[in-house]
């Protein structure tokens, strides 16, 4: 991983989402609307509140409003959450620590990977109470298994999006959040005027949509959502199962029933009637958030951030103010045992987390420096002893003269290699220290991912708690700070 910093990842100063906040305001009184700005982030309604970053992310956007309103802005923090997703798959992964790595918990995923409708409604056919016993059940002696229990209950008897919030709410001891249900059904009527300007306006989508993927991929940017040519950016409801609508040459039809086609005005009428109620992809969902809410900033992780510059330029098209972009810190959660691993290894823990092996690379480079270094006069030595050649080599012919140039390139790339095996067994020898190194890269970094990327709440609850978990991810998650930030647990 790399914490390198990009202009993607630049947070905005307060000064610019204070103003953005008084721009979308004045587009909102224009309307004849009377709102307070909003702040946002999101998440899909995973099991046990998806992975920590969840919980970050929230932490992050109630530290942006309390420093809004040091600034005179009283913002309503709304956490967006994506329940109209159907991809079953995603949500219901559930991984704790292994021996042998992260292990999912989750369903099988095979029956669920043809499922179409909006997952918020569904009912989870998951046991949370065996998967509460196994995270209980890893961490000897558990001190706060009650607590992993308790949450882990917050599930039965609730669909995911219900799940979601009861779980997220009790996590964070029921913060100052309003959540937004994307699947609601008094939002539908609103949003119906912006996907029939979808429809009607579909060419000029594209063509905004494709020129900013043409300029993105110009700049080597990858595009985080490809689509295929015919799809809109824009899906139906029909009953409870979610289309992507699709139109080629005029004829429009739902992704997963093509049984028939409809024209432009039969589509339409459809939407205005009810009959079909509107759901946006990754590329129109913040116009869907925006069209609702006088959004001034948002919350985003990196893949947020990538899909948000490809769609950046549907927002003047809707008429709509874009909302400050805020990249979301990451966190890394250091326990006792952590931090003892950390200071053993002795290297700076982002040195660590950029690399572990790196991190063991460095230190078999520092134990083993005088083998090495026997290296550099055996390459210098044939260098020199092959260039001594040259004046023969050329007079007998001058072509040789490129072939004793290969060879002598052949050799400093030998010699590389060999340094470079002779380092990974060093490292391999030193057990001791690649034992701490791979502990410590399974703690933090599990499957060469940030632990907040990868475990949900449920696996720190049964050692640290709820308090001491609310306590640090709210108290110390900075909005301003979008690099790995460290706290100790």
């Amino acid at each position: 991983m790399t914490t390198t910093a990009s202009p993607d990842t630049v947070p905005p100063d307060l000064a610019s989402i204070r103003a953005r906040a008084g721009e979308v305001l004045a587009r909102a009184a224009g309307a004849g609307s009377r709102a307070r700005a909003v702040i946002t982030t999101g998440q899909q309604v995973g099991l046990f509140t998806g992975p920590l970053l969840t919980a970050v992310k929230s932490a992050a956007l109630l530290d942006l409003r309390r420093a809004l309103g040091g600034e005179g802005v009283d913002a309503d923090a709304i956490f967006w959450c994506a329940s109209e997703d159907h991809d079953l798959v995603e949500v219901t992964r559930i991984l704790l620590p292994g021996p042998d790595g992260p292990r999912d918990l989750g369903p099988d995923p095979a029956p669920l990977a043809a499922n179409r409708h909006p997952v918020g409604p569904l009912q989870p056919q998951v046991d949370f109470g065996r998967i509460a016993d196994e995270a209980v059940g890893r961490e000897e002696g558990a001190p706060f298994g009650p607590d992993a229990r308790q949450f882990a209950a917050l599930g039965q008897g609730r669909s995911y999006y219900e799940g979601f919030v009861a779980s997220l709410s009790w996590l964070l001891g029921d913060p100052p959040l309003v959540f937004a249900d994307a699947a609601a059904l008094g939002d539908k009527p609103a949003l119906v005027p912006l996907a029939v300007r979808l429809v009607r306006e579909r060419e000029t989508v594209r063509r905004l949509l494709g020129e900013q993927a043409r300029e993105l991929e110009a700049r080597g940017l990858p595009l985080q959502v490809t689509a295929e040519p015919s799809a809109l950016p824009l899906f139906a409801i029909v009953g409870s199962t979610r289309h992507l609508l699709r139109e080629d040459g005029g004829a429009f039809s739902l992704k997963g029933d093509e049984s028939r086609t409809w024209k432009e005005d039969e589509v339409t009428d459809r939407f205005e009637s009810g009959e079909w109620k509107p759901s946006f992809s990754a590329l129109t969902r913040p116009l869907a958030t925006s069209w609702l809410h006088p959004v001034a900033a948002t919350v985003l992780g990196p893949a947020e951030v990538a899909y948000w510059r490809q769609m950046l330029p549907l927002f003047g098209w809707a008429g709509l103010v874009p909302p400050c972009i805020v990249p979301r810190p990451s966190v890394v959660l250091l326990g006792r045992t952590d931090r003892k691993l950390a200071e053993r290894i002795g290297l700076p823990l982002e040195e660590f987390l950029a690399s572990p092996l790196e991190a063991r690379r460095a230190r078999a480079a520092a134990r083993h420096a005088e083998l090495l270094a026997r290296l550099a006069p055996v390459e210098s030595g044939a260098r020199e002893a092959l260039e001594s050649l040259r004046p023969a080599f050329v007079g007998l012919d001058a072509s040789l003269g490129k072939g004793l140039d290969a060879t002598t390139q052949n050799i400093s790339f030998a010699i590389g290699k060999l340094r470079e095996r002779v380092l990974a067994a060093a490292a391999r020898a030193d057990e001791a220290f690649g034992r701490d190194v791979d502990r410590l890269a399974a703690s933090l970094l599990p499957g060469g991912k940030l632990a907040e990327r990868v475990y949900s709440p449920l696996v720190y609850l049964p050692r640290h708690g709820r308090e001491r978990l609310a306590e640090r991810l709210l108290g110390q998650v900075r909005w301003s700070e979008p690099g790995p930030q460290v706290i100790e647990i």
